[in-house]
This record gives C-alpha cells, structure tokens and sequence, in this order.
C-alpha cells in the first residue's frame, strides 16, 4: 500500500460529532488500495483491551485517493481509535504513533478527548434538500411606474439603469415562485443604496425606499410565510457606500473621526477621487472595505442583521463575500443570529475551498460554483464523466458528508455569466433539472428556469421577460417538485455515481429505503440503458411509469429499477 498517501487527523473533517454520543471518522488511503478498513475504538477512560470495531465505507473516490467513513457511538462521550488497513498483501493499523504490524497499546491510539456540545456539528433540517429561487430585486417584477425608471421593462441592462422591479411585484409573483417547487426565496441587498443592485449599502438600519420601504418587506416575508416558503436576505458586510455617514464622517474628520479604524485607510485626507483606503476587489472607490476585526464594527454590523432578524422573522442570510471577512465576525455572527432564530440558515458566499469557514462555528454551507464549473467543462466536452465524478468526490472531500445535502449547487449567479448564453437553452434547462435533482440545495437563479440569456455583469441582470412566459416553460418544474415530495430520496438521499455509461451523467439518489436513477444526456445521440421504470422526462414525449431501455439525446430522465 501506498503508505504516504493515508491520512487521517483528529479534528475537522476527520473527526467531528455528529451527536452527543458519536463521532464521524474518516480515513484516506491512494485510490484502489485497500481491501478493508476498520476503526477500533473505546472510552479514553477505559485501560482493557475490550475494543468495538465498525467497518468503515467507501464514501468517495477521486482521481487520487479513496476516502473512507464510520460512525461511532459511545455512551460515554471520550474516544480513542485506531484503524486496521489490510489491501491483497498487505496487513498493519494506523496509530496516531505511525503503522504498526502486531499489537496495538491504548495509548498508541488517537484521542477525541469528549463531545463538548457546543462541538455538536448541526444544520437546520428544514434546509436539507430545499430549493432557492434568487431574485435580483429591480429586474424581477415592477408592480406600478416609478419616477426614477430610466429605461424600458424588455430593453438590455446598462450598469445605471433602473428597471423598476420591488418588493410588491415579488409579492404578485408569489404563486409563480412556488409553483417552481420553491423553498427559500432569496433576495438581493433590501437596505437603503442610490444604486439598482444595492451591494453598496447606505445605512444597515433602513429598507429602501426605492423598493417600497419596510411595511412592503414585511407584508412580503408575511405572504411568503403563509405559502409556506421560508425567507433569506443578503447581507453585505464585507464593504458598504462611500456615501454611507460613517464613511463620510471620516471623510469629514480624518484622524479625529470615532470611525478611523472601521476601515483601511492609507493616508489621510481621505479622498474618494484618490481612493487612498481599501476597496471591495482593490478597485472600487465608491465601496470602502470595512474593517470586520474591529470589535465596535462586529458589534454594529452583527447587531444590524440580529434586529431585522427579528424584526422580520428572516429565516436566513447569505453572507456576501464571506471569504474576505473576519472570522470573528462571524463566529459571532452565527451566535448571535442563532439565539434570534435558532433554525436559521446562513449561506457563505465562497467561490473555492470553504471548508474553513465550515467547521461548525460560522457558516452552514456555501455557494458551490465548484459544481458549476465542473457541470459546464462536461457539457462543453472538456472533461469526461470520468474526470467530472473525480472532480465532484475531490471537492465534497472536503466538507462533512453531513453538509452534502445543504451544498448550494447552482448554474449561473448575478456574478456570472448565464447558462444559456454557455451552453444554450436546450442544456441549460437540462442541466437545471439535474440540479434540482442532485444533492444538495438547488438554486435557480431567476429566468433560468426559462433559459433567460445573459452575458457578463450587468447583461447577466436581464429583467424577467413575464410576457413570454407561458405553462410550458415551467411545467417540467412542477412535476419535478411534485416528485420530490413523493420520493424523499431526490431531498434527503446520498449521491452515488453511475459509472457504466460514458456518454451521459448517471447517478442514484438512495436512502435505506428508497433508490432513485437520474439519467441526463447532454449529446445528440440516443444511449442504452438497463431496463428501468420511467417516472420522469423532460422533454415530455414519454409515457411515465412505462419501461425504457433508451436515454434520448438531449433528455433528462428519473427512473426506478423494475
């Protein structure tokens, strides 16, 4: 065996509780190599040799390395393991003192020392699964003429136009967004901003008016609630206005403002047109960057989000640009905000590895636009099925397999480019479907689900065409959500690839009582299948619950074994 490529490590995604009384443990070994692993294991506070064993499982395999799990489970709350690794030739245990080929003493073994219940590594149940709808406030719905509207509904977005879109036509849409199979309704910055997208806040105490003001907020959220839908704002604290008066104080006073050190100046005057203080990307004078390790702005901004928590009965936040924020922040983010609503979801914003941020003390989960790029290399024929399942189990290799069910996958963002304008619309509602099929929070960023065109930022802000909208652009959601309640496995089930067909992405969602297959086939040639019961497809030229031995090109299809 390849003994350099085994890893394991006490804390992190090695070892983590999962409840008060077990522990989530995991090896890694090079791909292929081992025959079996077992963890054996014990009360620290216990000297016999009466050791439990568990078998561990093969969870994931990438291009490199297998990684293998187990659940433990003591009454007593103090672990000390080891594991036993035997390949075709090879037999010997891992110890925290190194490998060992014959007996193994207690103290040779790893110590998890107690499950602490602030360690308990939890998640709101409510999210597991979901689907978020993301709306872009001003493109999405104008609900009556405005003064400020400069531009027509249908016309291709500049970065100054105005479009109109608020928080009453959202309201009118209501029935449309659930329809889809929405769970969480996902909102762009509500606080007050002279901009149309608002990442540049104002003041983190006032709703903008430009939106309709708080009372229309709050009769949103209200109705949003009565469908039975949950609500997540976008909270931007890594940057805010220049024209915001904490900024402006400093503007005014220099050295002798209270707020000097709630950013990054360089020198002083401050000066907008010099830009002589730090910026959100290094480049963007109208949007100061903030300093979040300073308590009395941790304070401010914690406290901003904790009021309209509960002033509004948010459900949760996605945290722009989570990455360039402290930790302490958000640490006492998470703290604060879970006692104001302890099933509250938070979302980081967080482009690569998150895993960091993801160890039970600040986010819950994070946007995966690792999944996004690995789908689109597919599609667009620059990887193999091969290469994207190595890609996937790499990337999931580093977060805990409690955490897979709550991933956002998504296909396209405010900050991106359009799927449709990628890979076409025809794949682009494919590759939509797969996600809201795959494990995991899917995300449809508002018009994907229509196939909305949209290239760089601000094109890629297109206002929703509702003129053209018609039944059978969405139909295909709505048995999809309808599925979905049927068969708990397409919410709460694992994911296991399907490797016997190259041409296409197959894989099973199971849980101990159900397996489900989904089938998508990008390419413009038919593929072989086993025998299978179809139960969905898209496009509907299927009968369901008739049996099929064909994936057609460009389909997408939701089978069970007969």
């Amino acid at each position: 065996m390849n003994k350099s490529a085994i890893l394991h490590s006490n804390c992190g995604t090695y070892a983590y509780a999962a409840d008060e009384h077990t522990l989530c443990i995991r090896l890694r070994t090079a791909r292929n190599d081992c025959k079996s692993v077992i963890v054996h294991y014990m009360n620290v506070y216990d000297h016999s040799k009466n050791r439990k064993k568990a078998d561990m499982v093969k969870i994931l395999q990438d291009e490199y390395f297998d990684l293998y799990e187990a659940k433990i489970s003591l009454m007593a709350r103090h672990f000390k393991y080891f594991f036993e690794l035997e390949s075709e030739n090879e037999h010997f245990f891992y110890t925290s003192d190194g490998f060992m080929y014959n007996s193994v003493m207690n103290e040779n073994s790893f110590f998890f020392p107690v499950i602490n219940n602030d360690e308990i590594y939890s998640l709101p149940k409510w999210a597991e699964g979901a689907m978020i709808y993301q709306i872009f406030i001003d493109r999405f719905n104008s609900s009556c003429d405005k003064s400020f509207v400069n531009v027509n509904w249908n016309d291709i977005p500049e970065r100054n136009h105005f479009f109109g879109g608020d928080f009453k036509g959202i309201n009118d849409k209501l029935e449309y967004i659930q329809s889809l199979g929405t769970d969480i309704v996902y909102l762009s910055p509500v606080f007050s901003s002279v901009t149309n997208h608002k990442y540049d806040i104002e003041d983190y105490l006032s709703i903008d008016e430009m939106f309709g003001g708080r009372e229309c907020l709050s009769e949103l959220i209200q109705n949003i609630h009565k469908k039975g839908m949950r609500i997540v704002l976008d909270c931007v604290f890594n940057h805010m206005s220049s024209n915001n008066k904490i900024f402006l104080d400093v503007v005014e006073k220099g050295q002798d403002s209270q707020f000097k050190d709630w950013f990054y100046i360089h020198n002083y005057p401050v000066r907008i047109e010099k830009c002589n203080y730090d910026t959100f990307a290094g480049c963007v004078p109208t949007m100061p960057r903030i300093n979040t390790s300073n308590q009395e702005v941790i304070d401010y901004l914690v406290g901003s989000a904790v009021y309209w928590t509960k002033e509004l009965g948010i459900d949760g936040w996605r945290l722009d640009v989570a990455d360039e924020v402290s930790v302490s922040l958000w640490r006492q983010f998470r703290t604060e905000i879970l006692k104001a609503n302890s099933e509250a979801l938070i979302i980081g914003e967080i482009w690569n590895d998150a895993s960091r941020w993801m160890n039970g003390d600040q986010i819950h989960t994070v946007t995966n636009y690792k999944y996004r790029k690995w789908l689109l290399d597919f599609i667009e024929g620059r990887i193999d099925t091969g290469i994207f399942w190595n890609k996937i189990a790499s990337n999931n290799m580093l977060y805990k397999t409690m955490s897979y069910n709550y991933l956002v996958n998504l296909l396209g963002s405010h900050d991106t480019k359009r799927a449709a304008s990628v890979i076409g619309k025809e794949k682009a509602i494919l590759a939509l479907l797969m996600t809201l099929s795959y494990q995991g929070i899917g995300l449809i960023y508002y018009g994907d689900e229509i196939g909305l065109l949209g290239a760089e930022d601000p094109d890629n802000r297109r206002t929703m065409p509702w003129d053209e909208i018609s039944e059978v652009h969405i139909s295909q959601y709505k048995q999809l959500a309808l599925l979905k309640q049927k068969y708990s496995c397409l919410k709460s089930g694992q994911v296991k690839p399907v490797l016997d067909y190259k041409e296409i992405i197959c894989f099973e969602r199971t849980t101990p009582d159900q397996t489900i297959e989904v089938y998508v086939n990008f390419s413009d040639k038919d593929v072989e299948i086993n025998d299978r019961k179809l139960l969905f497809h898209y496009p509907e030229t299927r009968k369901v619950n008739t049996s099929i031995n064909r994936i057609k090109a460009m389909s997408f299809a939701i089978c069970i074994k007969n």
